[in-house]
């Protein structure tokens, strides 16, 4: 159902979505979706401007300021949309209302009642029930639940997509997904690393069609990922191993060594992460930027990666503190990882404690187990 928007917001969701075009490619079932559902029902408080920019809104926060709901980039909206290779009719399940903007596009694509979402609030799920109505899409069943169990009354699904960040992948989502049916989700593979997975049921067995970058906040309730982000001095810091953490202070205290890398992408940089056990992300504290970067096997040289130059021209630093080890890591690594494609990746998940799968990197969590290779 399309709900009419005043002139100057379709004017501006109809630029939205050209840009949308042009950036991500998307089926054209999914940009028609896009077209017909005003943004700005779902964000009635927010400076229409803002709303059809496109970019990630955030919608609620915590008690000290953390924002623990928001409305996602379109971008990457119309990416988890189409990794889920919906078709009229399927039966989908939400984890993460939000402000029920996500469920109102898969409304379009499958029909309003086949389209389940849940969120672990209330407040919000409340919210995001308005929000649909508002737009005509008072079909979809909003519920109130812990997205880690799923919501049982309505599966099978057909698909599953997690608006969350996950360290693991729950039990009760791969039981209430039917037989080759799709699972979308961002899931942290390392604290510092994320992907974003569309994962197909073959039994216990969860094989990825598609995976590519992208960052959300985390889940939250029973499977919420433990933060692993720590404070050392003036900088926040998460790491793949664990460190100590006086030895890393007293480095980020030296005078760094920097010098200009070859070109790289941040899309290069989010795929080191995966890539390295010794990887890690750093930021100075009050900052949103943050540094991908690698610390020596022996704790005593660290490096990382960092933007400079503007958008104008940007350039790809390399500062690093202590000896030359952690500085030849990573320019070894960045070689290795430069131009590869996300899409060159494949993702078998399997229940932890059956035969362990075949990956260049393997990452053991609670209920399943995740290797990571690059298409051969």
């Amino acid at each position: 159902m399309t709900v009419a928007a005043p002139s100057s917001a379709h004017k501006l969701l109809g630029r939205m979505v050209d840009r949308l075009a042009e950036q991500v490619h998307p089926r054209e079932e999914t940009l028609s979706a896009f077209r017909k559902v005003p943004r700005h029902l779902f964000l009635p408080d927010v400076d229409l401007d803002r709303v059809y920019s496109g970019s990630a809104i955030p919608t609620k926060h915590d008690e000290k300021g953390n924002a623990i709901s928001s409305s996602s980039e379109v971008a990457i909206m119309a990416l988890m949309i189409d990794a889920l290779r919906l078709e009229r009719g399927q039966r989908v399940l939400e984890i993460g209302a939000g402000t029920g903007y996500n469920a109102a596009i898969l409304a379009e694509l499958v029909g309003a009642d086949n389209v389940v979402t849940v969120d672990i609030d209330a407040e919000i799920a409340d919210e995001a029930r308005g929000h649909l109505r508002a737009a005509g899409h008072d079909a979809v069943r909003v519920e109130t639940a812990d997205g880690w169990t799923g919501w049982s009354d309505g599966a099978p699904y057909a698909r599953l997509e997690l608006t969350a960040a996950t360290a693991d992948v729950s039990p009760h989502w791969v039981d209430q997904l039917e037989e080759e049916g799709v699972l979308v989700a961002p899931l942290l593979l390392r604290p510092n690393a994320q992907a974003l997975v569309a994962l197909r049921k073959r039994g216990d067995t969860l094989e990825s069609v598609s995976v590519f970058a992208g960052g959300f906040m985390s889940l939250r309730g029973v499977g919420a990922a433990v933060d692993q982000a720590r404070d050392v001095g003036p900088w926040r810091v998460t790491s793949s191993r664990v460190l100590d953490d006086e030895r890393l202070l007293a480095l980020l205290r030296e005078t760094p060594s920097v010098g200009v890398a070859a070109p790289a992408s941040w899309n290069d940089l989010a795929l080191l992460a995966i890539a390295d056990e010794n990887s890690l992300a750093l930021s100075r504290k009050g900052s949103p930027v943050y540094s991908n970067g690698v610390v020596a096997d022996d704790g005593r040289s660290l490096a990382f990666a960092e933007w400079t130059g503007g958008v104008l021209s940007p350039r790809l630093l390399l500062v690093s503190y202590g000896g030359p080890e952690a500085l030849e890591r990573l320019r070894r690594r960045i070689d290795e990882v430069r131009g590869r494609a996300w899409q060159g990746l494949r993702v078998i998940a399997v229940p932890t404690g059956s035969a362990r799968p075949d990956g260049d990197v393997v990452f053991v969590h609670e209920n399943y187990t995740f290797a990571v290779s690059a298409k051969r």
